[in-house]
């Protein structure tokens, strides 16, 4: 009788003791701090998209982290570490390529150097206004953002500067897949098909991207720079119909074709000069799609469209 009466007394203390178990969500599993989102990287990438004018507006997150919701509002004060660029610059590029520079005054401003993250949330946005219109797209652009005070908890020591390096895009911008021809106007025999990535850059407005001509695109370091030479620069019209211009030194002659939109794709020629012969390139270029379904609508497209002569 004993050891029936002990036994219910034994599951009793279990559950008693049980009851004394704090829940892992009564306490913060690791500290509350204030961090700018991405700084632990120290590089914070945003587009900037030069067709909307006169401004466009990019914009970092400032959060608190912590195993729990803010049981206040915190408010956060943000400047600038200007040398945090140059920093940079010495650790990671070497002297004789393009060195990143800062926003120049007059073409950004903050609505505000303080944000509120209130009680119950997680992070908060601070927005940056930029006028483009100086920018060019061979020029590397960063703003350097820190984090300076907080109403509550602490700032984290290691997040708190973010190097906000802007990139230049309009709406036709991007990477590209092109399939080409180059053909002598004079001489049917002589033609070069080939296929190859084009990056193209968004450069003076919401319609422009500048192009390469065949030639490899220069990236930094290279010994040689084609963009003088052999680049060019292609504007999306009102009517989807495509202008073509020389970017510096290009001999091109004139040129033509239409964008579609809903492919993401040009269909373009244009005609230039080389050792005094003339040579018309024609082509394709579209934006690789993430599904083979996606991919196969524009492979179709282009079986269905030869290129032109």
């Amino acid at each position: 009788m004993k050891n029936i009466i002990l036994l219910p007394l034994a599951l009793l203390s279990l559950l008693f003791a049980g009851c004394d178990v704090e829940s892992p969500m009564s306490k913060d599993l690791y500290p509350q701090q204030v961090y700018i989102v991405g700084a632990t990287d120290k590089i914070v990438d945003r587009d900037l998209n030069i067709g909307h004018l006169p401004a466009d507006t990019v914009s970092i997150s400032v959060a608190v982290s912590g195993s729990r919701p803010t049981s206040q509002d915190v408010l956060v004060t943000l400047g600038e570490q200007d040398d945090a660029i140059s920093i940079y610059d010495t650790k990671n590029l070497s002297a004789l390529v393009t060195q990143y520079r800062k926003l120049a005054s007059g073409v950004y401003s903050y609505p505000s150097n303080k944000l509120t993250i209130k009680a119950g949330q997680v992070y908060n946005t601070f927005p940056i206004y930029i006028t483009p219109t100086t920018f060019h797209c061979d020029s590397l652009y960063m703003l350097p953002l820190k984090l300076t005070s907080t109403s509550a908890y602490s700032l984290i020591k290691t997040d708190t500067v973010a190097l906000v390096r802007i990139n230049m895009v309009n709406n036709y911008s991007g990477l590209y897949y092109m399939n080409g021809v180059i053909r002598n106007t004079t001489n049917a025999k002589d033609s070069l098909v080939y296929k190859m990535a084009r990056n193209l850059k968004a450069t003076d407005n919401g319609q422009t991207v500048r192009m390469y001509h065949y030639k490899n695109e220069f990236v930094q370091g290279d010994n040689t720079d084609y963009r003088p030479t052999n680049a060019l620069k292609m504007t999306v019209n009102a009517d989807n119909t495509l202008t073509f211009a020389t970017w510096l030194n290009f001999p091109i002659i004139a040129g033509g074709g239409k964008y579609y939109p809903d492919l993401m794709m040009y269909d373009f020629w244009y005609t230039f000069t080389e050792s005094g012969v003339v040579k018309k390139t024609v082509g394709y270029l579209y934006k690789a799609r993430t599904t083979t379904a996606g991919q196969r609508v524009i492979d179709d497209w282009i079986e269905a469209h030869p290129l032109a002569k």
